[in-house]
């Protein structure tokens, strides 16, 4: 026997099982309290363009949500330490890129330089870098001449270790080294967030 059609009808007693919109159709805009057949108002609020649930969801529901917005290889930021696990019950996360900054992977250029960045963790970076000679920008230094005795240069050409015409001697200030050789930080400022990497 076939069941009675519930199109166009407000459930009645006769229906226990059934929810029901009380008296009424599911609006066009907006949202209707659902009932049970005995009258008991249930979580559910309905529409016909809406849905709200007043309580715990369940976790196939909550499983979909995560499977739709969070697949496998997902990455998510979040400001507290809290495994994504415990929001999403039968998923499994690891925390990745501790200490790190995010690149985008791919080959990204500025106008002037070409940079590869592969996907996962990237060696290349560094916290601190010490300069060496061939990354100082190109510079001179000024040498100092003192006159041994003499009131004038006389037009002469002095170079280092070299008389005037063995009359007056020069020697130099020697230039010193400088500078303590410590590495500088390379770290701009950052803003730290916690990153989770869905693994199952």
């Amino acid at each position: 026997m076939a069941s009675e059609s519930l199109t166009n009808t407000n459930i009645s007693e006769t229906y226990v099982g059934v929810l029901h919109a009380k008296g009424a159709p599911l609006p066009s805009s907006g949202l209707q309290d659902i009932y049970d057949g005995f009258g008991n108002k249930s979580a559910l609020r309905l529409g016909q363009t809406g849905v709200e649930i007043d309580g715990t969801i369940g976790d196939v529901f909550t499983n979909s949500i995560a499977e739709a917005i969070y697949p496998v290889g997902s990455v998510l930021f979040s400001t507290d330490n809290n495994n994504p696990s415990t929001r999403f019950s039968g998923t499994t996360w690891e925390q990745v890129a501790e200490g790190r900054f995010i690149a985008s992977a791919g080959t990204g250029n500025d106008g002037t330089e070409s940079v590869a960045i592969a996907a996962g963790n990237d060696p290349s970076g560094k916290y601190n870098h010490q300069l060496s000679e061939s990354e100082l920008p190109s510079h001179n230094h000024q040498a100092k001449w003192s006159d041994n005795g003499s009131t004038s240069l006389g037009g002469d050409t002095i170079s280092p270790g070299n008389s005037n015409n063995g009359n007056d001697s020069y020697s130099t200030d020697v230039i010193q080294n400088t500078g303590s050789n410590t590495p500088h930080n390379n770290i701009p400022p950052a803003f730290g967030m916690y990153v989770w990497k869905r693994t199952s």
